[in-house]
């Protein structure tokens, strides 16, 4: 038997990309399975795999006379504080406890916090934001209630970070599980083209041009070709 990791589309589930990250950051091979989340049947489906009806959601596998034999873990949260569990040496979080401290905290709030940033930036990793009625859409879309106050909260998040630790990413060198959370919030600011301060642009193409964020785009890439790209860029 092997380990499953229902996941929803590459290019617009954004928690699907976080789950995915954990598991390679953990170390744990998977099979993933696709669960298109816009469809009429997409809901009876996702609750047959998932308790909470969304993906990211793991199926473990491992032999029958393991505890965690068929266990679920239906969050990507969950799901990495349960490879790091497995695996304290893995890449998860950062061997050093301020840093792992510190990258825990990161990630917990971003986990819980800025609906108001994903409701009014979709992630969309295929679409470019267009020019629309002579005014940037991106300016429309930053004066979404919540989206700006979250923009800056996330801004002093990452600046705070490099001054700590020296970066590139939130907890030093090595990419770690809070990346993993904020690397689908930065690609937001790419499709939109926000331009953001210089300090913080850089953090965004740091995130971009990780390489499990770019092994991820390549796989919704794939699936645009795959589904159709005018199909993709209905969504948002």
């Amino acid at each position: 038997m092997q380990n499953i990791l229902y996941v929803g589309s590459a290019w617009s589930s954004s928690w699907s990309v976080v789950g995915w990250m954990a598991c390679r950051l953990g170390g744990l091979p998977v099979e993933m399975r696709r669960i298109f989340l816009s469809r009429p049947d997409s809901p009876p489906k996702l609750r047959a795999v998932s308790p909470s009806g969304r993906v990211p959601v793991l199926h473990l596998a491992g032999r029958p006379d393991e505890a965690e034999a068929g266990m679920v873990l239906w969050d990507s949260l969950a799901i990495a504080e349960w490879l790091w569990e497995r695996d304290p040496g893995c890449g998860i979080w950062p061997q050093d406890p301020a840093r792992r401290a510190y990258a825990r905290c990161v990630a917990a709030e971003v986990h819980s916090h800025f609906d108001e940033v994903r409701n009014g930036l979709p992630m969309n990793l295929i679409k470019r934001w267009p020019l629309r009625d002579g005014l940037p859409s991106n300016v429309k879309l930053m004066n979404r209630p919540g989206v700006r106050a979250g923009t800056e909260r996330l801004e002093a998040i990452w600046r705070d970070a490099r001054a700590r630790w020296g970066g590139p990413y939130i907890a030093g060198a090595e990419f770690c599980f809070a990346d993993a959370v904020l690397a689908p919030m930065c690609s937001r600011y790419v499709t939109y083209g926000v331009e953001l301060a210089t300090d913080s642009m850089d953090f965004i193409a740091t995130q971009m041009e990780s390489p499990l964020m770019q092994a991820w785009l390549a796989r919704a890439e794939a699936e645009a070709d795959e589904v159709g790209r005018d199909i993709v860029l209905m969504y948002p």
